[in-house]
Formats: structure tokens, C-alpha cells, sequence
């Protein structure tokens, strides 16, 4: 129960920097618009579409100076909410990055074969479909005679 209070909290408080921010760029709209922002941002993992840099809430009047802090974000990183537990959120990714790698799948052995199966070459009077008909046809009995161990 505890978990949903705390993710509770956290929530309101990134909507409450939201609606700071907002509400410095762009009035009672913009306030608005930054706490639903980040009502939303803050209970999903968020990708960024393109590269960004963010500095501090409380420095959002600085958007023309210089903040104190500018991190540069690739267009690509992920933002996971924490709830506060950077430690433990931390420890869970670390998990999650070292997942199984996935079994290659084995090549068909007729594809195998067919790819090095070697036929006469197309006669002039011979279609398309005929010369395909009759490489199929001893390629098969080829493939089914190396099966058979030369039987």
C-alpha cells in the first residue's frame, strides 16, 4: 500500500514542477498544460524523440541565462519514474539490462541443399517452368538418396 502512496506522491510533485514551470512560460494555460504534462510523465517510462537538454525546475526563469545545471539527453534515452528509490530502480535495471539471448534459429536443411545443388543449365527449347519442374524434381531425389545414407 505503501508503494501507491509513495508513486502517488511523486506524481503530484511532478506535476506540481509541471504546472511551475508552465505557469512561468506561459501564464495560468501554461500551467495547465505543464501539470497535466506532468501527470502524465511521471507514472509511465518516457523516450525522448529527439535530443534535448533539461536543467532544474526551480531554475526555469533562466530558460535566456545561464543555469547552474545542463544535462544534454540523446534522442533515443529513456526517463523511468523512481518514486524517489534511485537505488533501488537502479537495481531492478540492472536486472532487466542482462536479459537471455535469444537461440538462433536452425537452417533448413533442404534450403541448405537446394542452394548448392547443382543442375544442368536451361536448353533453348526448354520454359522457365519446365527446367524448375525437372531441377525440383532431381534435386528431391538427390536430397532424399543423401538422406537415405546412399540408398
Amino acid at each position: 500500500m505503501s508503494e501507491r502512496i509513495d508513486r502517488a506522491i511523486a506524481k503530484s510533485i511532478l506535476a506540481a514542477e509541471g504546472a511551475a514551470i508552465g505557469g512561468a512560460i506561459g501564464g495560468p494555460v501554461g500551467a495547465t498544460v505543464g501539470a497535466v504534462g506532468g501527470l502524465i510523465i511521471g507514472d509511465e517510462t518516457t523516450v525522448f524523440p529527439l535530443d534535448m537538454i533539461a536543467i532544474p525546475a526551480y531554475q526555469a526563469y533562466l530558460l535566456s541565462g545561464t543555469p547552474a545545471l545542463q544535462v544534454y539527453i540523446r534522442a533515443g534515452e529513456t526517463l523511468v519514474p523512481t518514486g524517489g528509490n534511485v537505488e533501488d530502480v537502479q537495481e531492478v535495471l540492472e536486472a532487466v539490462v542482462e536479459a537471455p539471448k535469444r537461440k538462433r534459429r536452425s537452417k533448413n536443411p533442404w534450403i541448405l541443399f537446394n542452394k548448392n545443388f547443382k543442375f544442368r543449365p536451361k536448353r533453348k527449347n526448354e520454359s522457365s517452368q519446365q527446367y524448375l519442374r525437372l531441377r525440383t524434381k532431381a534435386a528431391r531425389a538427390a536430397y532424399n538418396k543423401k538422406k537415405r545414407g546412399g540408398k
